[in-house]
């Protein structure tokens, strides 16, 4: 019973002094180089002068990019993150939060550009009728493109072309290739 109180013990002084903090100091405590700014990492400075950093440790005050690269890091463009096809489950023609993202973003990329247009290829997977499947590919590019319609595309910028089964993504009879071939592909010329 006492090596269980000792444990006990122990155990609580231990969670008390995980627990604690060091004491607050105040401004006037701390000399120069303690003093810490509350800024985000890479940025030098106050409010009123701030200079970003780069990865090389020179200084940029006109946010200009510096002569070296982050450290050979390559840079990603945002279009690259959104593939220009949004998938569907089994028999589905809604969109769910992650697509409606993807269109959206396509559509503010044909805001910024007024001259473009945009060729909605659907398509099914292999399973149901051709006649289904035809209807199923209309109805998902007829889909997405009432959501980039509400993102401000004019119809006139929309063409819909219905594949259903016949240009599969994946050849194959399972789920991976059913997967990857229930789509919409968003061609933007």
């Amino acid at each position: 019973m006492n090596h269980f109180k000792s444990l006990f013990t122990l155990a609580i002084v231990a969670s008390l002094t995980a627990c604690s903090s060091a004491p607050e100091r105040s401004a006037s405590d701390l000399s120069d180089e303690e003093v810490v700014s509350d800024t985000a990492p890479g940025i030098k400075g106050d409010a009123m002068n701030v200079e970003v950093l780069s990865a090389s440790g020179g200084i940029s005050t006109d946010g200009s990019s510096m002569d070296q690269s982050l450290d050979g890091m390559k840079m990603v463009d945002i279009a690259e993150l959104y593939e220009p096809i949004v998938y569907f489950g089994y028999n589905q023609y809604e969109l769910d939060d992650k697509t409606t993202e993807l269109v959206k973003f396509y559509a503010q990329e044909m805001m910024a550009i007024p001259n473009q247009k945009v060729v909605l290829k659907g398509h099914t997977d292999e399973r149901g009728t051709p006649e289904y499947n035809l209807a199923l590919g209309e109805k998902r590019a007829k889909v997405v493109a009432q959501a980039m319609m509400l993102f401000g595309v004019s119809e006139s910028r929309i063409d819909i072309v219905s594949f259903g089964e016949e240009q599969p993504a994946v050849a194959g009879s399972n789920e991976n290739a059913w997967q990857k071939n229930r789509r919409v592909e968003l061609i933007i010329n």
